[in-house]
This record gives C-alpha cells, sequence and structure tokens, in this order.
C-alpha cells in the first residue's frame, strides 16, 4: 500500500472521530495523525490568583467563598471522582456541576494517566500533587502577581521534560479560578489585542471588569524588560500556572514531544507566552509539536473569540471536541448549553485525546459523565 494510500486511511479514520478542527484545520489533522493511538500524560495545572477574589471576576464556584477551594477540589475529583475539601465537585453558581466530571470521565473511559502539578494553590488538595509552587498569584491589579516566575518556568521546564521520556506525548490542563482575566492581562501585554475576546466562567462575560483590572496592571509592567524577556509579564500580571503549564511545554517540545495545551482562552495565553519566547530565542519553537483543545461550548460561546486569538497568536492549531450535553437526562449537565459553563480542568483536551487514544465518542462519555453526575448526587443526599 503506497504511503499516499495509507494516508488518506488515516484522514478517513479521523474523521469518524468525536473531533472538530476550527483552525488550522490540516496543522490539526497532522497533529492528530501524530499522536493517534496513543495514551499520553493528563498533567492537570492548578493554581490560585487573588484576582479571583475581586467580585464579580468568576463564578468557578458555587458561592464566593468556595472560589478559593476550586482548584484544590478540581484534583481531587480527577483523582478520587469526588472533591474532600468541598462536598461533592465544584460547581456554577446556577447549578451545572464544574466540568472536572467531563476530564475525569475521559481518563477513565481511555485509561489515560494523570498527575497533578501544584503551580501554587491557597487551598492544598487532598490528593497526590507534584508541588512546583507554593505561593498563590496576587491580584494583579495591586500587586505583583508571580514573583518566582522564572524559577517556576525552569523548574516546570525540567519536569516536563523529564515526563516527555516517559510519555508519548503530554495532555496539559488547568484549573485557576479568575485566569481568563489573568489571561487577558498576559495577552495584552504580549501584543494580542485580545479586549472582549476572552471567555468567562460565567454566561455574562464581564469585558469591562476584566478589561479594567488588567489595565490597572498594565500600568506597572515594565514593557521595555517584557520586549527582552515574556516571563517578566507573568510576574507582573499573569498567575503561577501560566509559567507552569509553559515550561511544561518548553521542555516536552524540547526534546521532540507533542503537547496538547487542554482549555481556551487561558491556553490560548500559554501558547502566546511560548511563542513569544520563541521568537526572542529563548524558549523552543512551538510550531508542529503544540496545538490547543477545548470544547464546543467555547467555540460557540459569543462572548468571546477563541478562533480569532488563535489565528493572532499564529502559533498551532486547534481541535475541540464535539460533546453535548443537550440530550442529557441531567438538567444541570444541559446548562452547559446555555453557556452557563464551558471549558475548564482540561474538559476538551481531555476529551480530545481520549477519542484520540481509544476512539471514545461521545455518546460513550455522555453516559459515563452521567454516571459520575449520578454518584455525586446520591454523594450530596446522604451529606450531614
Amino acid at each position: 500500500m503506497s504511503t499516499a494510500t495509507t494516508r488518506s486511511l488515516q484522514l478517513a479514520a479521523l474523521e469518524e472521530l468525536d473531533i472538530l478542527f476550527p483552525y488550522a484545520r490540516d496543522d490539526g489533522r497532522h497533529f492528530a495523525l501524530r499522536v493517534q493511538g496513543q495514551r499520553p500524560l493528563f498533567v492537570c495545572v492548578i493554581a490560585s490568583t487573588d484576582t479571583a477574589l475581586i467580585p464579580g471576576i468568576s463564578a468557578a464556584g458555587a458561592t464566593a467563598q468556595l472560589i478559593p477551594f476550586t482548584a484544590a477540589a478540581d484534583a481531587e475529583v480527577l483523582t478520587y471522582g469526588a472533591a474532600r475539601c468541598i462536598p461533592g465537585v465544584p460547581s456554577n453558581p446556577l447549578g451545572p456541576p464544574g466540568p472536572a466530571i467531563i476530564t475525569r470521565a475521559a481518563l477513565e473511559l481511555a485509561e489515560i494517566p494523570h498527575k497533578i502539578v501544584n503551580a501554587g494553590c491557597r487551598i492544598v488538595p487532598r490528593s497526590p500533587t507534584l508541588d512546583l509552587g507554593r505561593e498563590p498569584g496576587g491580584c494583579i491589579g495591586e500587586e505583583a502577581a508571580v514573583p518566582g516566575a522564572h524559577e517556576l518556568f525552569g523548574r516546570a521546564c525540567r519536569m516536563g521534560e523529564r515526563l516527555a521520556r516517559e510519555y508519548p506525548y503530554l495532555v496539559v490542563g488547568e484549573s485557576v479560578p479568575g485566569g481568563t482575566t489573568t489571561a487577558l492581562a498576559l495577552l495584552l501585554a504580549l501584543g494580542i489585542a485580545a479586549d472582549g475576546r476572552v471567555s468567562s466562567s460565567m454566561a455574562a462575560n464581564a469585558h469591562g471588569l476584566k478589561s479594567r483590572v488588567a489595565k490597572a496592571a498594565l500600568e506597572r509592567l515594565d514593557w521595555g524588560a517584557t520586549a527582552e524577556d515574556p516571563l517578566v509579564a507573568v510576574e507582573t500580571l499573569g498567575d503561577p500556572m501560566q509559567g507552569v503549564a509553559a515550561g511544561l511545554c518548553a521542555g516536552a517540545i524540547g526534546v521532540g514531544v507533542p503537547v496538547l495545551l487542554a482549555g481556551g482562552t487561558q491556553m490560548a495565553a500559554v501558547l502566546a507566552l511560548l511563542r513569544s519566547m520563541s521568537d526572542r530565542r529563548i524558549g523552543p519553537d512551538p510550531s508542529g509539536l503544540v496545538a490547543v483543545a477545548t470544547t464546543r461550548w467555547l467555540l460557540e460561546d459569543p462572548t468571546s473569540d477563541l478562533i480569532g486569538l488563535m489565528d493572532d497568536i499564529r502559533a498551532g492549531p486547534l481541535l475541540a471536541t464535539r460533546l453535548s450535553f443537550a440530550g442529557s437526562r441531567h438538567h444541570s449537565l444541559r446548562g452547559y448549553e446555555e453557556h452557563l459553563v464551558k471549558e475548564g480542568v482540561g474538559a476538551g483536551g481531555s476529551a480530545v485525546s481520549a477519542a484520540l487514544a481509544g476512539g471514545v465518542t461521545c455518546d460513550q462519555l455522555l453516559t459515563r459523565i452521567e454516571e459520575i453526575a449520578d454518584r455525586l448526587a446520591d454523594v450530596m443526599r446522604h451529606e450531614p
């Protein structure tokens, strides 16, 4: 069989999977073919930023008081199937359970291993973690965000290289309440016109508030130093996840191992950071080795513009899962179709990698997610 015929058959098989290629389609399909049939390591980078405590910035928690617990609880859901630091699972104030249950289901179905990397959480999860940072990020409108960003990046880079020697590729997700605001600030610092284009954990995206916070942080930025070293921007107005995710990615691609950045506009900011460092020859070139994967909900979010941001960054393709909750028997899950929840904890990337690793379909994924939701509902009924 000729090479051309083999590739045609591979591409035809790829089209049968529940995966979309909404940006840089040919590059996205090439990336997918490169990793298809392989089980990656899923790495969830968790962190806190005090930016999330600004009223109205984040809905990554059932109440404002629970937002500091969200990242730790997400890590526990991935490990145990339910949170231990709070009852059940992190949820949106309007009802839908958080996306950690999607990631948990995808990893289970495709038998994909995972690790949790703590980049600096205010609440430490009651689950095993690889600790790279201990300090949560500061509130970017008021103080230095991540004073140890260079050290975090270096440690993460070494970890990424080590993990890349053990697994065929890495999938890197995140849980950082308030992270779309720090993503906005970082994108603006790197020259990307991102105002009004980042996503949100809320259906009504607080673009005006995010913009005011980001612009207050930009007033403190040393633009000259940032032009030479983009990690200065993370130090000033980013969050701990950004430097760690970029470091993990740089370490892996530095030894030729692909990375799927699992997320939406927060991972677009990480990709922009990698691109900017590569342009200044202080980091490896992400081209051809890095892709972003997200959910259909985020692609259809009328308040954000991930595809446009990816086009501005021009450093890799975008993939997405076709997963839909429109036919779910759980009313709370159907809230995803109303943009009440869109992405997080690497949900889209985990679903894409499960499809690529074992042909996991969206129907199979929905069934497992509903089973997890059933168990969580039972746990909540028996809570004192």
